[in-house]
């Protein structure tokens, strides 16, 4: 059901309500990530896709300032996905690509089944839950903290998404870039760093020795 007041909700109980699964198309339609974005009750296309959107910046002039900061913190912490950095959209819920199959970066977010979409080409960022319904992410207030804070993180990203592409294709080993500044992106990216330290993305221990890591 619905988060009740959940103006006034804490972090603990919005993370809850993001973390839940849904069985029945009923859960599905009162879970939280629809609620955010129902309060909005915005869309916009994008060649031809037409996405809800969640506006930071109109959240908080509706007095969400929680759900706002909780949503901003959570996509700080977000994590690159393990096994699938790149999302292959297969099921055509964003822009197709035949040819770039290295356009989205798939982050876990919030816990349970909410995922991230950075995408690298138009520069825009998603939000789905429970791998259905993304949601676009905006802050329409020009200078706001919330518009800031968005900017920031997906210039984040776009640092992230060159190093996940050149750790991808094998330039960073083809012996045009010197250990040291391995090293370096692994120091300054916190994002790729979690990557390639997480056991379950399959680095060799000589990968993890050339970014100075193991």
């Amino acid at each position: 059901m619905p988060v009740k007041d959940l103006d006034k909700a804490a972090d603990s109980n919005i993370r809850s309500a993001y973390e839940q699964d849904y069985k029945t198309d009923k859960e599905k339609r009162d879970h939280v990530h629809r609620q955010v974005y129902g309060l909005v009750n915005r869309t916009q296309t994008i060649t031809g896709i037409v996405y809800p959107v969640i506006d930071l910046s109109l959240l908080k002039t509706l007095k969400y300032s929680n759900v706002v900061v909780f949503l901003i913190k959570s996509f700080k912490a977000a994590g690159v996905r393990p096994d699938t950095p790149f999302h292959m959209n297969s099921e055509s819920k964003y822009p197709v690509d035949a040819v770039n199959t290295e356009r989205y970066v798939e982050y876990n977010v919030i816990g349970g089944g909410m995922r991230l979409i950075y995408d690298a080409t138009s520069v825009n960022l998603f939000l789905s839950a429970h791998y259905s319904d993304p949601a676009l992410l905006t802050a329409s207030s020009v200078d706001s903290e919330e518009q800031l804070e968005l900017n920031d993180i997906m210039t984040s990203q776009r640092v992230t998404h060159k190093n996940l592409v050149g750790h991808s294709n094998g330039t960073y080993f083809d012996g045009s870039y010197e250990d040291e500044r391995l090293i370096s992106f692994a120091r300054s990216d916190p994002a790729f760093r979690g990557w390639l330290q997480n056991k379950n993305s399959g680095q060799f221990k000589s990968t993890l020795e050339r970014y100075g890591l193991a």
